[in-house]
């Protein structure tokens, strides 16, 4: 069963999403918060799958959350759910590690299929975002991403399989897609991506994207390395 914690600062979303995502057996509602503190402490103590995170919260905002929450425990699935689009908010999110963004009109399958993604080890995100995440990764090279730059030559310390799973993480492929891909186990798949972020000194798997990209690694063929 999947764990989620509810984050919103109006009564009626919480009470709204809780009763939504208790109608599936697949989902269990471990708490809901109503402002920033609340989440950040539910969310350490009660070490939920998944947190469904608005961006307008009293106390800390919904983005600085998602950074305290994943700073401590980056084992922790977090989908900013928001009535906002805006690039600044969609940039922030995915600076600070946020697994999912979706807008609130999203239908009750669509947010149950991306909890489970999300949960899996994918990311989820509504079309008209995407889009503007894909504008987000043409401008990296001259964002305030640049210091990643820096460490293109840890590429060197990573092996070919390592060098494969941050290509299958920047196309966006959850764990068990790369399995799949790759022919490895999932523990096999975890251990090789924390690996990645110990020699990278990277956050999470978001930040792993962002570098493959940055760094040019989506755009070689890694088979010829392997002659």
């Amino acid at each position: 069963m999947i764990t989620v914690l509810i984050a919103d600062d109006q009564e009626l979303i919480r009470e709204s999403l809780e009763l939504l995502i208790k109608s599936d057996s697949r989902f269990s509602v471990v708490g809901t918060a109503k402002d920033g503190r609340d989440v950040v402490d539910m969310a350490l103590r009660l070490k939920p799958d998944v947190i469904l995170m608005d961006i307008r919260m009293p106390e800390i905002n919904g983005l600085e959350c998602v950074h305290l929450i994943k700073q401590r425990d980056c084992t922790i699935k977090i989908i900013i759910l928001t009535t906002f689009d805006d690039d600044q908010y969609v940039y922030d999110a995915v600076k600070n590690g946020a697994d999912g963004f979706l807008l609130k009109g999203i239908s009750k399958n669509d947010l149950l299929s991306s909890i489970v993604t999300v949960h899996s080890g994918g990311t989820s995100v509504d079309p008209q975002t995407a889009q503007k995440i894909f504008s987000l990764f043409g401008r990296l090279a001259n964002s305030s991403f640049r210091s990643l730059q820096d460490k293109d030559d840890n590429l060197k310390s990573l092996n070919l399989q390592e060098l494969r799973i941050m290509q299958s993480i920047g196309k966006g492929l959850s764990n068990k897609e790369i399995m799949q891909e790759i022919n490895f186990s999932e523990g096999t798949v975890r251990n090789y991506i924390s690996n990645i972020l110990k020699k990278l000194d990277l956050r999470d798997r978001t930040q792993i994207a962002i570098f493959a990209i940055q760094s040019g690694l989506m755009l070689k063929n890694l088979e010829t390395l392997d002659e």
